[in-house]
């Protein structure tokens, strides 16, 4: 394993990569029929992603009407609406049997927000500063690299620059594609080997900052880690075992970090009785602590055979916060790294997979072929009232126990214009809980309203055309 890199070393080690146009994207199951072929093949594509963020008494930093942090700052404003912009285009060029290049840049920006990329700094003020801006980056890399199919020997893919990697339901690794920023990009060396539907990857890298005008690739990076993730089915059955190392790069101020991970994940998609479940221990050292945490996902419903998709689920997800600050022992579990946005967790965007409980109830259909329906209900507490509400850091007065966050109800609908246009509209509503009110951080519910629009373009030229 190699050592830890520092800012000079890690300038050099981004420039070979950029040289080497860097990078791969999400899960190799199969090798596409596309890439094999012998004729040169060049696509240029991309999207256009346009969205309306509407708040009423809670934003990305802070919860309630006075928009008052978890330091006792006012940060923005609690009703904001606001224009999110997100734009990526690029190539991909097969050049021979076998080979695969791709470079892709990608820009977000917001219009109208209180919030400002200074806002989003973590550790701010310290020499462990960095960029985690959620709605603007700036000209920024996105997949980017140069990938060699069937090498050394057949099945086997080596990929190498900057990686986009997603397995599974996205809760243990992820970008994060729901915010205008993504976030757990990838520069990296990646193995994965394939037979038929099953495989294995193993990759190791280091994972990048998100500041507005630095370009990531040259700057230091957050995490220095390795990943694997496989996959094995037969016939419904499918199970996905996986282990991580994540080391952090910024501990000047902060203790430093070397966690452990190891679980894996079992579903069953298919119509009729339907299942989801994981589980994923933690262990390592946090400064002087040990990290002794865990997490699970457990839910199952029923897949209706009939033209509308219809499905439903019941289930419950758990990860584990600490139990007493004071000891020698981290018990709040974080996931590796994978996606804290998006559905897993409500289209609030309230909790992370930290210190929480979440009882679900999940019901969706396809009205018509381009029309489908999401709905869904939660219930969310602290796992220990001891230890904080982390996507904003609150946490109980002194001597206060309470953990209830609230219950959330959650629509989604989605309209598939055409192959290349689709409109999503999300509204969701947040009873408040025992936690937020009695601990006098608000006593209002909260309400978000998005309004999305992704336009999909796509030219292609083949090798003698």
């Amino acid at each position: 394993m190699r050592k830890n890199i520092g800012v000079s070393s890690i300038t050099n080690y981004s420039k070979l990569l950029l040289l080497m146009l860097a990078f791969t994207h999400n899960t190799y199951a199969q090798t596409p029929d596309s890439v094999v072929k012998e004729k040169e093949t060049l696509v240029f594509n991309g999207y256009y992603r346009g969205r309306i963020d509407s708040y009423d008494g809670v934003n990305k930093l802070t919860y309630g009407d006075a928009a008052i942090d978890a330091k006792g700052n006012v940060k923005g404003v609690s009703n904001d609406t606001l224009y999110l912009h997100q734009i990526l285009a690029g190539f991909t060029y097969l050049p021979a049997m076998n080979w695969e290049i791709k470079a892709y840049m990608y820009d977000s920006r917001s219009w109208d927000s209180s919030l400002q990329a200074d806002d989003f700094l973590a550790n701010k003020g310290t020499a462990d500063e960095y960029g985690a801006s959620y709605y603007d980056d700036h000209h920024e890399l996105h997949e980017t690299y140069i990938r060699k199919y069937n090498f050394l020997t057949s099945g086997l893919t080596f990929s190498l620059g900057r990686l986009n990697l997603e397995y599974g339901d996205r809760r243990i690794f992820a970008p994060g594609a729901w915010g205008n920023t993504i976030g757990f990009f990838w520069d990296a060396a990646h193995l994965s080997y394939a037979v038929d539907k099953n495989f294995i990857d193993v990759w190791y890298g280091q994972t990048r900052t998100i500041a507005p005008d630095d370009f990531s690739i040259v700057e230091k990076h957050v995490y220095q880690g390795a990943g694997i993730y496989s996959h094995y089915e037969k016939d419904a059955f499918k199970i996905e075992p996986f282990a991580a190392w994540r080391n952090g790069l910024f501990h000047e101020v902060k203790p430093y970090e070397k966690a452990y991970y190891a679980g894996a994940r079992t579903y069953d998609e298919s119509i009729g009785f339907i299942y989801d479940a994981t589980y994923i221990k933690a262990t390592g050292r946090y400064g002087e602590k040990d990290i002794d945490a865990y997490a699970y996902v457990a839910k199952a419903g029923y897949y209706f055979d009939d033209t509308y998709k219809t499905h439903f689920t019941l289930g419950t997800l758990y990860a584990s916060g600490d139990t007493n600050p004071n000891d020698t022992t981290k018990g709040t579990f974080e996931t590796p790294f994978g996606s804290k946005t998006g559905p897993n967790y409500g289209r609030m965007d309230i909790m992370i997979w930290s210190n929480m409980r979440d009882y679900q109830a999940m019901y969706w259909m396809n009205p018509t072929k381009k029309l489908s329906l999401k709905a869904a209900f939660h219930n969310f507490s602290l796992a220990e009232p001891t230890d904080s509400w982390y996507t904003f850091g609150y946490k109980n007065n002194p001597g206060n126990s309470y953990t209830e966050i609230g219950n959330e109800y959650d629509l989604t609908l989605k309209y598939t214009a055409t192959d290349n246009l689709s409109f999503t509209v999300i509204g969701t509503y947040l009873d408040a809980g025992d936690f937020i009110t009695k601990n006098n951080i608000a006593q209002n519910d909260a309400t978000k309203l998005f309004f999305q629009f992704v336009y999909k373009f796509s030219t292609q030229r083949k090798g003698g055309e």
